[in-house]
């Protein structure tokens, strides 16, 4: 197996109990993306036609408001699939934007061919099912803190839960995925 390819087999394997014949279709289906930090793999409008496997890197799932603020909805690290998932189900235009935090090492799979692939295997529903209960706990505890924690809440448990995010992101990101300005947060870790 080539080496790109191994740390998503490893996902594949540990967490989803899928054999070595399972997996085999990934080298062929996946492939490679490098991308710069700043590059967008996804702009609102346009429909989500990849599914991406991060080896290395950040990538930021974000929306951009008229007044040209944006609001990041999440920060993706190593060995974590994303996409705008709506927009992959659905097939209609994708209301968030892709863009590279840093510059990452990927592989992706077309909307066709994952879907196609689940049809022909179906032991690849787990794969599906997998990305979409790990999307809806990662959002239903997102919301959970925005609505119960204030800003100091929830910088704190970011620090406690992922000190990555805080060492790893600038200001102005986490900020952004902490839902405050970048000023409140500057005074927030000031009074720490």
């Amino acid at each position: 197996m080539d080496p790109i390819y191994i740390e998503l087999a490893k996902l594949l394997r540990d967490k989803l109990a899928l054999s070595k014949e399972d997996i085999a279709p990934a080298e062929r289906l996946f492939k490679p993306v490098d991308i710069k930090k700043g590059q967008h793999l996804l702009v609102k409008g346009q429909i989500a036609d990849r599914l991406f496997f991060i080896n290395r890197g950040c990538l930021r799932l974000y929306y951009s408001h008229e007044n040209l603020s944006m609001a990041t909805r999440f920060m993706a690290f190593e060995h974590t699939f994303l996409t705008s998932i709506v927009s992959f189900i659905s097939r209609n235009p994708s209301a968030e934007y892709i863009e590279a935090v840093e510059e990452s090492q990927l592989l992706a799979i077309t909307h066709q061919d994952f879907f196609r692939l689940r049809s022909q295997m179906p032991v690849w529903d787990k794969v599906y099912v997998y990305i979409l209960e790990y999307g809806l706990t990662v959002i239903n505890n997102r919301l959970s803190g925005l609505i119960t924690q204030n800003a100091t809440e929830r910088y704190r448990n970011l620090l406690r839960d992922n000190p990555e995010l805080i060492q790893r992101l600038s200001n102005v990101n986490l900020a952004s995925y902490l839902n405050i300005s970048p000023e409140t947060l500057s005074r927030i870790k000031s009074n720490l």
